[in-house]
């Protein structure tokens, strides 16, 4: 028992932080999109874009921080691609959504095949991985410094972008713009809102957002890509904007807490004396409670609702018969 709450440190925090980074990347655009009234179940495939394009970029240039930016652009002309397949041809989302995390999946696969040789794992001793940054004056604040200090660039990029993405939605025009259209395309449009340039602009940030989420696994943490290697944190993104109401914030609080689901996952292996199998279940089995909690989030919602309603249609009927 003493091994196990061993387990619970300072390190298993700054560990859930770097592991949140690129869920809370990827659940921002994912949330930008709901917001928008656009589905976007392509974040899977626009990490694992960012990943490979990343870290090949960052080979073939030699800037890992060009890298970020190709992989970014990258990110973006996949969100382009997926806005005009649905504006252009009214592509079901989810479909197209399935499409493109079975081609991307595959093909970054086969360019690796073709490019390197390797199939399941490539690397060179070339590249750079994103370096950590310490923070003067907080670095050296006991404890604290631990746990704002020592990350890399694009840690506190997801810090800040959440800020800035709450600034956009609640406090500027174009955040009014894109909540319209997702509350009510047809009225946006009606007060002259351009409903699809406004749900075009949300899947390029969403494929911005998420490719940097990608790129920071392979050039800002592991230096590496692996076949598959955004391992199913879209769908995990997807998830934390749901459970976080898509508000920026509380999206951001909900990748930490599945970055340190994963991060306690892998620090219990080194305590305890579980099946390595049953403890990788872990992060699954969150993601399937908040699920579960949404769901019933979403019930308990429909039911004040239509209690509320009949509340009302009492209190007329009441109205009318007393006059």
């Amino acid at each position: 028992m003493t091994g196990f709450f061993s387990v619970f440190t300072v390190e298993l925090l700054n560990s859930g932080i770097r592991l949140a980074t690129p869920v809370i990347l990827a659940a921002l655009g994912g949330a930008l999109c709901n917001k928008a009234g656009v589905l976007n179940l392509a974040l899977e495939s626009m990490m694992l874009m960012g990943a490979f394009v990343g870290i090949v970029s960052a080979y073939f240039v030699g800037n890992s921080y060009i890298g970020l930016l190709i992989a970014m652009a990258s990110g973006g002309l996949l969100g382009l691609v997926f806005a005009f397949l649905y504006h252009k041809y009214d592509v079901d989302l989810v479909i197209l959504a399935i499409a493109f995390n079975l081609i991307i999946q595959e093909l970054t696969v086969y360019v690796m095949r073709v490019m390197f040789g390797n199939v399941g794992s490539w690397s060179d001793p070339s590249i750079t991985r994103i370096p950590d940054i310490d923070i003067p004056l907080i670095k050296d604040i006991p404890v604290l410094g631990n746990i704002l200090s020592g990350y890399n660039i694009i840690v506190y990029f997801s810090w800040a972008i959440t800020i800035v993405m709450y600034l956009v939605l609640y406090k500027m025009k174009f955040g009014r713009h894109i909540r319209a259209v997702g509350e009510n395309r047809e009225a946006a449009e009606t007060v002259g809102i351009n409903a699809v340039r406004i749900q075009t602009m949300a899947l390029i940030i969403s494929g911005v957002l998420s490719a940097l989420g990608g790129a920071f696994l392979s050039i800002g943490h592991l230096k590496l890509f692996t076949r598959n290697m955004s391992n199913g944190r879209g769908w995990t993104a997807v998830a934390a904007a749901l459970f976080g109401a898509n508000h920026p914030i509380g999206t951001a609080l909900a990748s930490l807490f599945f970055g340190l689901t994963e991060a306690f996952a892998v620090r219990i292996q080194n305590v305890t004396d579980l099946p390595p199998n049953l403890v990788e279940l872990l992060p699954n089995f969150a993601t399937l409670i908040v699920l579960i909690s949404i769901a019933l989030r979403e019930k308990l919602r429909e039911n004040n609702a239509r209690r509320h309603f009949r509340a009302e249609l009492r209190a007329e009927e009441q109205q009318k018969a007393a006059s």
